[in-house]
């Protein structure tokens, strides 16, 4: 079933979640439409990274609920999650060193049973990571940081979601492999595949979302059009002065 026509992808509404009695989220609400890039901003400890685990199940809110094309998923077990459509690219990637570039990309169509269409994704992904394709047969411990980030793209895109959330994809990565992964999440999303992605870095994720969130200390401080938030003297003083002070 999917979700009544105008209304979000993925929309959390209220959301308060602790660690313990250490609470990181404070009502939180944020949508993701179909079809577009939403970046969520902030620093360390801003809560972002488990805004991420809510979304996938690692961690179940105590308030608030977690919705998908409509239908609650506060709570699911995280293969079921995927199964309904969202995929992943964890921070650090996350690939399993000891496979190789096939195995990897096969592991992300684990749910799937449709093995014809999955032999042709499995395609399409080495059509749009050549780089893969050349080490197809070596393990992914091996790949350089940017490599492997192109690998964790293909294993998300493997489970055909609808939305694929994203951890900090540009962290630790070369300027020339930070400009491939821009251009690899532009290209996901104009084949009609939903980004949210966590980020530290707001200029470079501004300029390719179309809404951004900026969260601290639990709370969502601004919102709006990545266009607004990337000219916002507010983002200047409250988020990128921070982030160049922290450097």
């Amino acid at each position: 079933m999917t979700a009544p026509v105008n209304s979000p992808l993925l929309e959390l509404r209220h959301i308060d979640t602790f660690y313990g009695p250490a609470q990181v989220h404070f009502d939180l609400n944020l949508r993701v439409n179909a079809d577009e890039i939403v970046c969520l901003l902030g620093g360390n400890a801003s809560g972002k990274s488990t805004t991420m685990k809510v979304i996938l199940g690692l961690v179940t809110p105590r308030a608030g609920h977690v919705l998908f094309e409509g239908q609650g998923i506060t709570g699911l077990p995280t293969p079921q999650i995927v199964r309904r459509g969202i995929g992943s690219v964890p921070e650090a990637r996350r690939i399993f060193p000891d496979m190789t570039v096939r195995e990897n990309l096969l592991m992300g169509a684990y749910s799937r049973s449709d093995a014809q269409a999955v032999k042709l994704d499995y395609e399409r992904m080495l059509d749009l990571f050549p780089r893969l394709q050349e080490r197809i047969n070596q393990r992914g411990g091996v790949l350089s940081g940017g490599e492997q980030q192109m690998l964790a793209f293909g294993r998300a895109l493997m489970s055909r979601p609808r939305l694929i959330c994203m951890d900090e994809p540009t962290m630790g990565l070369s300027p020339l492999f930070v400009d491939r992964v821009l251009e690899t999440i532009e290209k996901i999303r104009a084949q009609g595949i939903a980004v949210f992605m966590v980020e530290q870095n707001a200029n470079l994720a501004l300029q390719i979302a179309q809404r951004g969130y900026v969260l601290q200390n639990g709370h969502i401080v601004l919102e709006g059009a990545a266009r607004d938030l990337l000219d916002s003297p507010a983002i200047r003083d409250a988020y990128l002065g921070e982030s160049q002070k922290e450097k």
